[in-house]
């Protein structure tokens, strides 16, 4: 179950669709949605895009349009507060490098908190979209780092890009 609230948010997108560009370039930290998210049949995931059975007579379910993992995991990749909620929920607010313990919520820098992309987002950029691996947003991809531990990772990335843009 997502830790957020499910709202009416999600229900304005329902069979409306984005027009598909060729390459994925510019948005490279949000994946682009599954093409079943687009779908206007009730009793099919908007996520998988497999048929909703009902448990009890293992017919369609035609008042569902998830299922329940399908949202659980759709909610951890698309939206970023209830991606925090749960690594802050798995990893305690334990830094992942220097191991120190944080606060969930901190106005000062040195106190707060960020949650890492071990393999970084921007391998997936300029990529097609059929070419693209959701796991890059998934939960095991996913770190508690404090803030310096945070920036001295991201300038070892960024040395790394660009010496690979160089080339």
């Amino acid at each position: 179950m997502p830790l957020s609230r499910w709202s009416r948010r999600h229900k304005k997108t329902f069979g409306r669709k984005k027009p598909e560009p060729k390459v994925f370039l510019e948005e490279h930290r949000v994946p682009p949605k599954p093409t079943s998210y687009y779908t206007k049949m009730k009793g099919k995931c908007r996520f998988c895009g497999k048929i909703i059975k009902s448990k009890k007579t293992g017919q369609t379910n035609k008042r569902k349009s998830w299922h329940s993992e399908c949202a659980n995991e759709y909610m951890m990749i698309y939206h970023p507060g209830e991606t925090r909620k749960r690594i802050w929920k798995r990893d305690k607010g334990k830094c992942a490098k220097c191991n120190n313990s944080f606060p969930r919520k901190s106005r000062q820098n040195k106190m707060k908190w960020h949650v890492d992309h071990i393999k970084p987002l921007w391998e997936q950029k300029g990529k097609r979209f059929k070419e693209i691996d959701l796991n890059y947003w998934k939960e095991n991809n996913l770190q508690t780092l404090c803030f310096e531990c945070h920036a001295s990772k991201t300038k070892k990335e960024a040395g790394l890009r660009a010496k690979k843009n160089k080339k």
